[in-house]
């Protein structure tokens, strides 16, 4: 039987506007309640694409497919090719997400049908985005770890890197965010120059580099703050080229290394990790509402979120 799905979406001005779908529940698939769901940058990106946006929901379980065993009617939510097997299912060749295939719904509505699998809610995004690179960098208590940006990620980012047992340097444009970073959990915090001339202290050893913000920083800045051999982890959603200056990157040895989401395993272990350290999101409420939406996609645009939008139906 299909389930008529309403929910928020984005349309080609930016104007958010009210959409309905219908969908049944597949063998495997559960349909959830919608109550509560994180706005995440992705969200913002994805505006003006027309899918159905919201990926962080959380909600009550109302129905479950027929081979559904992980979950039960009342529980509240949080394959077969080789990478699912293995446990990055986000690698998957037919994974869904968005406006990349989950197009005609959306965790800003009042139901979802996803997979019995599934996870949600702003610390299984963010959270376990950072926790995911700080795990794929192989960085050790002694480390020291480059935040670049104080935003969703970034916030997050210094209290999983803390936990971590590493001393987190923060790299922000904003002087006013140097008390909140040191707050979270911050060693350090650096204020990002506004001229290409200048340089970042050799000495700072950086030795891993995750770039949070809302877009590709200047490398050739960057660079001077590395310690030899240092691992970059962009998690950032963005359509430029990435340019790196080459020697300046080739000869002490540094590398890139592309993460997105996390493992099956790591999700699970981002949340108990979270919890043993007591890492919270600081939270911003909205209504799910087409107004809430708006004003927290508009407020997470101009950088007014401190850090991290969550629509609420209660």
């Amino acid at each position: 039987m299909a389930h008529e799905l309403r929910y928020l979406a984005g349309s080609a001005n930016g104007d958010i506007v009210n959409k309905i779908s219908d969908r049944d529940v597949g063998g495997l698939e559960v349909l959830v309640r919608v109550t509560h769901s994180g706005v995440c940058g992705t969200d913002v990106h994805d505006r003006t694409d027309g899918c159905g946006l919201g990926h962080e929901g959380v909600g009550i379980i109302e129905l479950i497919g027929t081979s559904v065993t992980a979950v039960k009617i009342g529980h509240r939510s949080c394959g077969h090719c080789s990478e699912c097997i293995s446990g990055y299912r986000q690698y998957c060749p037919e994974s869904r997400g968005q406006k990349y295939g989950e197009r005609e719904q959306g965790a800003f509505g009042d139901f979802v049908i996803k997979h019995q699998d599934f996870h949600a809610g702003p610390l299984q995004c963010a959270g376990i985005t950072v926790y995911e690179a700080l795990d794929v960098a192989d960085a050790k208590p002694s480390d020291r770890v480059g935040i670049v940006g104080l935003g969703g990620l970034g916030h997050l980012a210094i209290q999983y890197a803390k936990a971590w047992g590493c001393d987190p340097v923060v790299f922000s444009r904003s002087a006013h965010k140097k008390d909140d970073a040191m707050r979270l959990g911050a060693k350090e915090f650096h204020l990002i120059p506004s001229s290409s001339g200048e340089k970042f202290d050799p000495m700072l050893g950086v030795n891993v580099l995750l770039l949070c913000g809302n877009g590709l920083p200047d490398f050739g800045l960057f660079m001077p703050a590395l310690a030899r051999r240092a691992t970059i982890v962009p998690l950032i959603i963005q359509g430029k080229p990435l340019v790196i200056p080459y020697m300046p990157f080739m000869l002490p040895g540094h590398r890139i290394i592309g993460s997105t989401e996390a493992s099956r395993r790591n999700h699970i272990d981002a949340l108990t990790f979270a919890v043993r350290h007591n890492i919270r999101p600081w939270i911003k409420e909205f209504p799910m509402t087409l107004a809430g939406l708006t004003s927290a996609l508009n407020s997470l645009e101009s950088g007014e979120i401190q850090y991290r939008a969550v629509l609420s139906r209660e």
